[in-house]
């Protein structure tokens, strides 16, 4: 089913500012991808060093700049300011100068067609839910090369994804810290789309709907754990604010207490969901 506008009317955020101060945590404590991912994307979507690939919702380059060394170019899209500056900063010490980086939307690629120009490959990480997504497709479709596609990348993280002793006891940390409605930034809240990507995807002008699954396993340090939290637009040090060192000093003491090692470890589901502009 189309979304309602009364579930379009819940999105309260400010795209430009709903990660403010995560940036440097983003790049530290946001697990990367697993080469089996960039492989994946060059086979099924022919990439090679004449392609062109859009990151779409970049982040600190997470995507854009292992991609890079296989491809012509990357154009690599963020609201914000911030993000943009330590994806940068990331890239030059990676050696990665085949990347530009574009202030930019989701709601303004109408405007920034020209200056994208035509891919052959839309990547979009860990962001599609902060999109009006339908939209997003049909606005990427023009800018796609025939043959071209778009494949959106997932997984999980501490406080989403399957649960674990320790996941649960992160989840309730941040919510008796921060309340049970989750944060988006300071100024708005999150709730999670309804409707299935799959869905979306299936009606939007691109065809031919392929999933493909990597697990693996990752482990993490209690500092890896707080790292990430402040990463998230959830519980970001602004929407802390001062709670920061008692909420800091609770998550610390109940994770040790629950592992006194502080180690800990997730099963990961990463799920990417591709789909292609083919004209007949």
């Amino acid at each position: 089913m189309p979304e309602t506008e009364s579930e379009r009317s819940r999105i309260t955020w400010n795209p430009k500012n709903i990660f403010s101060g995560t940036a440097w945590y983003y790049a530290r404590y946001r697990p990367g991808y697993p080469d089996e991912v960039f492989g994946l994307l060059r086979e099924k979507f022919a990439l090679n060093q004449g392609s062109r690939v859009l990151d779409l919702g970049c982040g600190t380059g997470q995507i854009a700049i292992p991609m890079s060394s296989s491809v012509q170019e990357v154009i690599a899209v963020d609201p914000q300011e911030e993000m943009l500056q330590e994806a940068q900063s990331q890239a030059a010490t990676k050696g990665a100068n085949n990347i530009r980086w574009l202030l930019g939307e989701s709601g303004h690629l109408p405007q920034m067609e020209s200056v994208i120009g035509k891919v052959n490959l839309t990547a979009i990480a860990r962001a599609f839910h902060w999109m009006d997504r339908e939209q997003t497709l049909r606005d990427l479709y023009p800018i796609t090369q025939s043959g071209g596609g778009v494949a959106l990348v997932n997984d999980s993280g501490p406080r989403d994804g399957p649960k674990t002793p320790w996941k649960e006891t992160v989840d309730r940390m941040v919510k008796r810290w921060l309340g049970e409605e989750r944060k988006a930034g300071t100024e708005g809240t999150y709730s999670h789309p309804k409707k299935t990507y799959e869905a979306i995807l299936e009606e939007s002008p691109f065809k031919g709907l392929e999933m493909a699954v990597i697990q693996l396993e990752r482990k993490w340090s209690v500092e890896q754990i707080i790292g990430y939290i402040y990463s998230t637009s959830s519980s970001s040090l602004p929407v802390l604010g001062d709670k920061k060192g008692p909420f800091e000093e609770d998550i610390r003491k109940s994770l040790l207490e629950l592992e006194p090692s502080g180690q800990f470890t997730e099963p990961v589901r990463i799920e990417i969901m591709m789909v292609w502009k083919r004209e007949s």
